[in-house]
């Protein structure tokens, strides 16, 4: 049981960074230079993401019940220790969505009002994306202490610091880059793409450039993140795959292969996920304590028996439900472009 409630975890996870994650990065787009194309680029935005802006966060909840229930420990530790990211992000999260839909549904449409909702999508979107990587970090640092008295360790030493921070800048990147990759395919218009393209390449290089910035400021951490992959080759391995795909990728954006390049991106962010599955696991967080395992921390079978059914029905109708939203959505676009 334990292992298909890790598995929803990993797979929610995933779908989150993927869906939402491009989300997120295409909010951060806008904040770009967009000249003669800032409308056309805000309208393809827009449409994609119609159909999944709103959706994206139920796998962020899907993991948040699956650890209140599952892995109570593991939880609790997690919303005290990091509460101020945790509210950071939320806070994010739900001054973009309101600003997204105020922005298709104010009444009066004024210039002014939509560049101050279009600033405020950006920016939070940015701003969310900052804390997911800063939350990311902050599970594996060991800085997090539950029998902390002070106020700074207890709330503010578990994700301060220049590592953190790189972490964050390094998801932000991922996210833009991916929305990059993925708005390709969602335009005819060739200038539009041109530029999407070069927004991939300009975020290709800030991954590289954040990468090497999450690895240099590791060597302050215990145990820093180089000397943890030296002793994983599988985490080496998935580094080394995740960087040929660059290769793949752009081969497959000059051929103008949408689907392909699709795949490429996601199969990147799949690698970095499992170096890092690889570098931790079977560990949630790590505290001064030692670390809180999903094995160890697991509520009792009796409670676990109920969580694991409830996934196992509601995956049936969670997935195809998806997949009818998404063909829902692009068949209405399809028929907005041949009008």
């Amino acid at each position: 049981m334990i292992e298909i409630l890790v598995f929803f975890i990993a797979a929610s996870l995933l779908l989150y960074i993927l869906l939402g994650g491009s989300d997120f990065g295409a909010g951060i787009l806008e904040l770009l230079p967009g000249g003669d194309l800032r409308e056309a680029r805000k309208k393809v935005i827009n449409r994609a993401m119609g159909p999944v802006w709103e959706a994206n966060h139920m796998w962020l909840i899907l993991i948040v019940v699956i650890l209140f229930v599952g892995f109570p420990r593991i939880f609790t530790t997690l919303m005290i220790s990091l509460h101020l990211p945790f509210l950071a992000l939320l806070v994010g999260i739900v001054v973009r969505g309101t600003v997204f839909t105020f922005r298709h549904y104010d009444a009066i449409q004024e210039p002014i009002s939509q560049r101050a909702y279009t600033w405020l999508f950006g920016l939070s979107s940015l701003w969310s994306a900052l804390w997911l990587g800063i939350i990311a970090a902050s599970l594996t640092r060991g800085t997090i202490d539950p029998k902390a008295t002070d106020v700074w360790q207890a709330y503010f030493a578990p994700w301060w610091g220049f590592y953190p921070l790189s972490v964050g800048l390094f998801v932000t990147c991922i996210f833009a880059f991916l929305a990059s990759v993925f708005l390709i395919g969602e335009t005819d218009d060739e200038a539009l793409k041109k530029r999407f393209r070069r927004c991939a390449a300009g975020f290709n290089g800030s991954l590289v450039v954040s990468g090497g910035l999450v690895f240099a400021t590791s060597f302050g951490e215990k145990p820093g993140l180089f000397r943890l992959f030296l002793k994983h080759p599988p985490a080496i391995a998935a580094l080394v795959l995740a960087t040929a795909l660059f290769v793949v990728l752009w081969r497959f954006v000059s051929r103008r292969q949408v689907l392909l390049t699709r795949a490429a991106a996601s199969g990147q962010v799949v690698l970095i996920l499992c170096g890092w599955w690889v570098l931790y696991a079977p560990n949630a967080v790590i505290t001064t304590d030692g670390p809180l395992s999903f094995y160890a921390q697991a509520a009792p079978a009796a409670t676990l028996r109920p969580l694991v059914f409830a996934l196992l029905v509601g995956s049936i109708f969670i997935f195809p439900s998806l997949a009818f939203l998404l063909r829902v959505f692009k068949s209405g676009d399809r028929e907005e472009k041949m009008k």
